[in-house]
C-alpha cells in the first residue's frame, strides 16, 4: 500500500482573493466591506462619553464603528482616519452634543454636514445591507454647499 495525499486549496483561494481585493481597492474598502465603517472623533472629554453612547446604539445595528481616543488635535484625528481609509468620519463638540447631530465626512464624497444622529445610523444601516455608500441610498439628499449657505443667510 502506498499513503495517498488529498489536496485541497479552499484555504488558499479566500487568501487569494482577498489579496487581490485589497490590492485592486488599494485598501479603500466600500463601506458595506470595510472592517471600520464609521469613526467617531470627540472633541471633548465629555464627547468622548456621549460618542461611546451613539457607537454603542450603532453596534446594536450591526455597524462596525469606533471611537477616536481624542488625545489629539481634531485635523490629526481627521487626517488619522483617511490616512486609515475609514469611510465615514463624524465630529462631535458642544454643538453636536446639544443638537443630537454628527459632522458627517465621507472619504469618497467630502463633507455631508450636520445630521441628525438616527438618520446617520439609518443610512449606514441600510448602505451596509444594499452594498453601496451612504450617499447613495434612496432618501438621502446632499446638503448645500457651504457657499450656497452664507449666500442664502444674506439674502435674507
Amino acid at each position: 500500500l502506498r499513503p495517498i495525499m488529498v489536496h485541497r486549496a479552499i484555504f488558499g483561494s479566500i487568501e487569494r482573493f482577498f489579496g487581490i481585493l485589497v490590492e485592486s481597492t488599494a485598501g479603500d474598502m466600500p463601506l458595506w466591506l470595510a472592517p471600520v465603517q464609521m469613526r467617531l472623533l470627540p472633541v471633548t472629554d465629555e464627547a468622548q462619553v456621549w460618542c461611546q453612547d451613539v457607537a454603542k446604539r450603532a453596534r446594536r445595528m450591526g455597524l462596525r464603528v469606533e471611537v477616536d481616543r481624542g488625545n489629539e488635535r481634531l485635523a490629526k484625528q481627521i487626517r488619522n482616519a483617511e490616512q486609515a481609509r475609514i469611510p465615514i468620519m463624524a465630529v462631535v463638540g458642544e454643538a453636536e452634543m446639544a443638537a443630537n447631530t454628527l459632522a458627517v465626512r465621507s472619504r469618497k464624497a467630502g463633507d455631508l454636514g450636520s445630521l441628525p444622529v438616527d438618520n446617520v445610523l439609518t443610512l449606514l444601516e441600510a448602505a451596509s445591507e444594499k452594498a453601496i455608500e451612504m450617499q447613495e441610498v434612496d432618501g438621502f439628499e446632499m446638503p448645500p454647499p457651504k457657499e450656497a449657505k452664507k449666500e442664502q443667510s444674506q439674502e435674507a
